[in-house]
């Protein structure tokens, strides 16, 4: 099977010449196995890490708690960067629900009482602007790493990455392109893979994300604004990311 030479921008699915979008201000240049590859060669994949409630430990699981995470910083052989997004709590769905549930009511006491119940919600998220936290921990695999693995004896898998997606694409450069990503991917797994391993000793859980879960992410941080989700339906068949 022939592979797709198309790649297209999570945030421009629109192909365009690059003077008329903004596609050139991006760090990145695709996603592909979970993968973003960055226009400098070099990658990063991310992780989502589930919180814990801190304050409901004793005093003595929260010192276990603290001591592991010293030791996990002070364990890190790379550098991470750990992201918190705040996102204000959204819950129409959960609404929509209920006033399907008090429309189907035949108790007129209860559907009143549900009504109530729907207004005195949506007040509150209005009134004390309830907020979620995200968290995230994202691996990279730099250009400079790479410039030590070159040194070592080993082609630079980066080497010319930028111009050989720019040029005509042949049947070896698209392999090339492929072992490329898949050496990236190696080498960022062992670090998700050990990032996991000290997480879990502090009793927090994490997964890595997919390649949906990415673009949404980004689309959300770029446009935080637009609703993610009507967005992907109205333009999944126009969004190819590899």
């Amino acid at each position: 099977m022939a592979e797709d030479k198309t790649t297209k921008s999570v945030l421009n699915p629109k192909k365009s010449t690059k003077d008329t979008t903004t596609q050139r201000y991006l760090p990145f240049s695709e996603i592909r196995d979970n993968v973003m590859i960055l226009k400098d060669g070099s990658s990063r994949m991310v992780l989502r890490v589930h919180a814990l409630n801190f304050n409901l430990k004793s005093t003595e699981e929260q010192d276990a708690i603290l001591l592991s995470y010293q030791r996990f910083l002070n364990s890190l052989r790379f550098p991470i960067q750990i992201i918190v997004r705040s996102l204000k709590v959204d819950i129409e769905s959960y609404i929509n629900k209920l006033k399907w549930v008090a429309l189907k009511q035949p108790n007129p006491l209860l559907q009143e009482q549900t009504y109530r119940y729907i207004d005195f919600l949506m007040n509150l998220i209005d009134l004390a602007q309830i907020m979620r936290k995200d968290f995230y921990i994202v691996v990279p695999f730099d250009q400079v790493e790479n410039e030590s693995v070159k040194s070592n004896g080993i082609m630079g898998i980066f080497q010319s990455f930028w111009s050989a997606i720019n040029n005509e694409d042949s049947v070896a450069t698209m392999r090339l392109n492929r072992q490329r990503i898949e050496a990236l991917r190696k080498w960022n797994t062992e670090r998700m893979n050990t990032l996991k391993t000290w997480l879990e000793s502090i009793g927090l859980r994490s997964e890595e994300l997919k390649k949906d879960e990415l673009i949404k992410l980004l689309y959300n941080y770029y446009n935080p604004r637009v609703n993610v989700e009507a967005w992907l339906k109205a333009n999944i068949d126009s969004v190819s990311i590899q």
